[in-house]
């Protein structure tokens, strides 16, 4: 075959195909040639007319042909068919030109693989697809897609892939979805649902900011939304009613959130779901379709399995919570075996709803009413209301003794044991192998009971006070012991064992379990050993509460190489009258430093005794009255028990009295006090470890230090003159102090070495006046100016003075002069300040406003130099060479030093305020102290150098 003949078979090939995609007519009984008024020829035809276009067939009662345009217009039954498709629609209107075909009004187009309705469709034939427009209706895979718009085109698989949108429903046997818009893809049948998409199935509602369907063989196989997560699952069932003992069916909608959701389903029928970020459930639980409460978690990941009933409805079959896990479980209100929430928290939780039992792995916590419970592994059963737990789960070897059941109810001290049982309706439990605290002791038994809110009993127990509970140095054994909680402990018999060797025993005893209150009864000692005691048995006694208003105390301590030493304290007290307390310690001690020759050969004896007094007097008086005495130096360094005790080598006594005049806004005040060191005498003593050899003349070792007495009178700021806020007003406050001391001064001795001399006492006294005249006025209204004139006046009877300095400017022959001496000082003030207020309307989250208050200051205070000559309170010295050195008479006195120094200084400052308005849920509060920042700095004029001051700035967050 030539290339000529190859060329004119291909061009005859496209002609002929060409002419087959035209409209060609088939028949009709009129035909009727006319021309429109713009000069086209029209063929108007009437009566069974067909039309074919390539392989479809169009059929009518009526058209319009232009043959030259090839645009045809087809009514009245209209039918289109193609193979195994048929279209039909009011009407159909054809271009040859172009594979499209537009129909009109009741469209319906069937296929063998899928169905459509619509009020318009653009179909595109050879391409197998179209966009139906106007409540179209899809049906595809025993799917029905209703929406305002359907835009499908057939695969290779014969399936269709879609886009629908506007108020889209897709309609499956098991399910429905709505959305605003959805993709499906046919070759890899999925399905995007988006904008507000929502599926319910079996009552179970699931939303989202998109949902993924993934089928397998036309079954729901996967759904996944990646954002947003929501379920709400509608249940059914019965509560009291108002009536008598009626019930009510009644809704409930339990609730499930995550980030992401991903849901398996089997046959089309939920398997298993699982929520992943922040997820959280709401779960109404039922016994016998009553409903008994509901149930709240949440967690890093929730996983839901889904079982079927006996009428084959899916429902939720267990919860598994991982990843800090925490719930609450609400009990109905009609509830009569669990009254009160249970909150609770874990590493995982897992609970089994048809077994009705919970459990909890790694770090439990569970709180309930006024009990606690902290364990590694806790099983529930919530049938039986029975709470067990266990350090790990049956089987599983214990990694970390801490994850033991630890139990605390309110009140009492926790309980720690092996295992613990725990009866959430009536309070009653059981532990192996517990320990628990009191007072100031532990007990352990092999297994502790509870028979009410207050009783604990205790098989083959034992009490110590010594801190190794697992092997003590000593400790009081019993077969069985009775705790009565805050009262006392009954122990029959009871033995005492010291290193595990029985010493003697009782037939029973009782002992006291205060716990804050007062109860009399036996007190248990402590056992325990150091270095500068020895081993000791600290604390036996017995506690006696006389009456209301007094209880006593009786403690023996025995010590190795101390002695004996005898406690005895007392408390008074008479509510909103008077308080107080006295006691006393003797301790005899062994000169050998061993207690077997406690009776052969004593040793020293210390004493000690105390005393202190709080009383509210008429008329807003009050009088402190604290005293204490040591018969010994030694006495706190040997018997002190804590370390703060035995550095404490002071005695310290002292009385104060106060009076205020509310009225008059003023208070007086007196106070008289003595402070002896107890070390004073062995640093003296030349046969004393704590000898201090002088080395020189005139050093002190002080032995007392007493104030009698200190008076104190103050005026608090009085108003003058102005309006409420503003005026003058004026304060005033007087100190009188008299003061003794008694020392010890070294002196040079005939050997030319240094002693301590005999006690000497000197006494010293000064009289304090403080005045202060302050005003607050404002201009403009939002100015404030605040100036302020205060005043200082000191006198003193001793004062200090010297005549000539050495080179290095310092006095020759300082001494003390006795003689009245007054120094006057004072500072000047003024402080001005405003506010300026603004709102910031920043929206972020659950934040409305925020309100920015800004408070500038400036200040200007000056204080002259009181050390210049002009003020006469400080003496010029000259040394030899002429040089001159100023003396201050009032240094080293009850006045101290004159103030040095000029000071004109102005102090500028900033504050910021910001505070907000946060809308929580429902309800709006503020944040008064949202965050502060404080900025200020100052400058002195009188200063040689430096005279700005470093900015200061400080921030500080009030939320935090």
């Amino acid at each position: 075959m030539n290339v000529r003949l190859i060329l004119t078979c291909l061009t005859i090939s496209v002609i002929t195909a060409q002419s087959d995609a035209r409209l060609r007519l088939i028949h009709a009984d009129i035909l009727e040639n006319v021309t429109d008024s713009e000069g086209k020829a029209v063929q108007h035809l009437r009566g069974n007319v067909k039309f074919q276009k390539g392989e479809s067939v169009i059929s009518c009662e009526k058209g319009y042909y232009q043959n030259r345009e090839g645009i045809g217009s087809f009514a009245g039954n209209v039918q289109m068919v193609k193979n195994e498709q048929i279209l039909t629609a009011d009407s159909i209107r054809t271009n040859s030109n172009d594979d499209i075909v537009t129909a009109y009004g009741s469209v319906h187009l069937q296929d063998s693989e899928y169905g459509l309705k619509s009020r318009l469709l653009t179909y595109f034939s050879e391409a197998d697809s179209g966009i139906a427009e106007g409540n179209v209706e899809f049906i595809q895979k025993g799917q029905t897609i209703t929406a305002g718009k359907v835009t499908y085109v057939k695969e290779i698989n014969d399936a269709a892939s879609y886009r629908a949108e506007e108020d889209v429903i897709i309609r499956e046997e098991e399910r429905t979805a709505t959305c605003g818009l959805t993709i499906y893809d046919a070759l890899s049948d999925l399905s995007k649902l988006l904008d507000n998409p929502v599926v319910v199935q079996e009552g179970q509602q699931l939303s989202g900011e998109e949902i993924h369907l993934r089928y397998e063989e036309d079954k729901l196989a996967r759904l996944t939304i990646p954002g947003r997560a929501h379920i709400v699952y509608k249940r059914e069932g019965k509560t009291n009613g108002t009536e008598g003992d009626e019930s009510i069916l009644s809704e409930f909608l339990d609730d499930m959130t995550g980030q992401r959701l991903e849901a398996f389903l089997e046959e089309g029928l939920l398997d298993s779901v699982r929520l992943q970020g922040m997820a959280t459930t709401l779960y109404h639980l039922f016994e016998d379709s009553v409903y008994q409460g509901k149930n709240i978690a949440s967690g890093d990941t929730i996983t839901l399995l889904f079982e079927a009933d006996s009428t084959e409805k899916r429902d939720v079959n267990s919860i598994h919570v991982a990843g800090g896990a925490r719930g609450e479980y609400h009990p109905d209100s009609s509830a009569e075996k669990i009254e009160n929430t249970i909150l609770y928290q874990a590493d995982t939780i897992h609970y089994s709803i048809p077994d009705q039992q919970t459990w909890l792995r790694k770090d439990v916590e569970i709180d309930y009413m006024d009990t606690e419970l902290r364990s590694g592994y806790v099983n529930v059963l919530w049938e039986e209301n029975l709470m067990k737990a266990t350090a790990a789960p049956p089987g599983i070897a214990i990694s970390n003794p801490e994850e033991r059941p630890m139990f605390t109810e309110k009140g009492r001290e926790p309980m720690r044991g092996d295992s613990l049982t725990y009866n959430l309706s009536n309070g009653r439990g059981k532990v192996q192998h517990g320990t628990t605290k009191m007072e100031d002791g532990y007990y352990r038994g092999d297994e502790i009971r509870n028979r009410a809110d207050t009783i604990l009993l205790v098989d083959r127990g034992i009490y110590t006070t010594c801190d190794r509970i697992e092997d003590p140095h000593f400790h009081f054994g019993s077969r069985r012991m009775k705790m009565i909680m805050n009262d006392l402990i009954i122990a029959r018999p009871i033995i005492l064992y010291l290193g595990g060797i029985p010493l003697f025993g009782l037939p029973f005893a009782v002992f006291p379990d205060q716990s804050g209150k007062r109860h009399s009864g036996w007190i248990m000692p402590s056992y325990g050993q150091n270095a500068a005691q020895g081993r000791y048995l600290r604390g036996l006694g017995y506690f006696w509460a006389a009456n209301e208003f007094l209880n006593s105390q009786f403690t023996l301590d025995f010590y190795d190489k101390e002695g004996v030493v005898f406690h005895n304290s007392n408390r008074y007290f008479r509510r909103y009258k008077y308080s107080g307390s006295f006691s006393f310690r003797y301790n005899r001690t062994v000169a050998t430093g061993d207690i077997a020759d406690f009776f052969s050969n004593p040793g020293a004896v210390r004493w000690s005794g105390s005393w202190s007094h709080s009383q509210r007097l008429r008329g807003n008086q009050t009088l402190n009255v604290n005293g204490r005495y040591y018969s010994d130096s030694q006495f706190n360094q040997k018997l002190g028990i804590h370390r703060d005790t035995r550095l404490n080598q002071n005695a310290v006594s002292n009385a104060t009295y106060s009076k205020r005049w509310q009225k008059l806004n003023a208070s007086i005040s007196a106070n008289l006090s003595e402070t002896r060191n107890l070390m004073a005498k062995s640093k003296m003593d030349p046969e004393s470890i704590y000898y201090e050899n002088p080395s020189g003349v005139g050093r002190k070792i002080v032995e007392s230090t007493t104030v009698l007495p200190t008076l104190n009178f103050r005026k608090g700021q009085t108003q003058l003159f102005g309006a409420s806020g503003s005026g003058m007003y004026l304060s005033y406050s007087s100190t009188l102090k008299n003061r003794g001391q008694g020392f010890y001064e070294s002196e040079a001795l005939d050997d030319s070495s240094f002693g301590w001399g005999n006690r000497q006492t000197e006494y010293d006294n000064s009289w304090v006046h403080n005045m202060s005249l302050s005003g607050s006025s404002r201009l403009f209204k939002y100015i404030a100016i605040r100036p302020s004139l205060s005043f200082r006046e000191e006198w003193i009877t001793k004062y200090n003075d010297a005549t000539s300095a050495d080179s290095l400017g310092k006095p020759i022959d300082a001494q003390q002069i006795g003689g009245f001496k007054a120094r006057h000082t004072g500072t000047l003030s003024v402080s001005t300040n405003t506010k300026l207020y603004g709102i910031l309307p920043i929206r972020i989250g659950s934040l409305k406003t925020i309100r920015h208050t800004v408070t500038p200051s400036v200040g200007f205070s000056y204080r002259p130099d009181y050390t210049d000559d002009a003020f006469g309170y400080i003496k010029n010295l000259e040394d030899d060479s002429g040089n001159i050195y100023a003396f201050d008479p009032f240094s080293g006195t009850q006045i101290g030093a004159t103030p040095s120094g000029e000071q004109r200084s102005i102090n500028i400052s900033v504050r910021n305020l910001f505070q907000a308005k946060i809308q929580d849920s429902e309800e709006e509060r503020k944040i008064d102290n949202l965050l502060t920042w404080n900025m200020n700095t100052s400058y002195n004029f009188a200063a040689d150098e430096f005279r700005l001051a470093k900015l200061r700035s400080t921030f500080r967050a009030g939320w935090l």
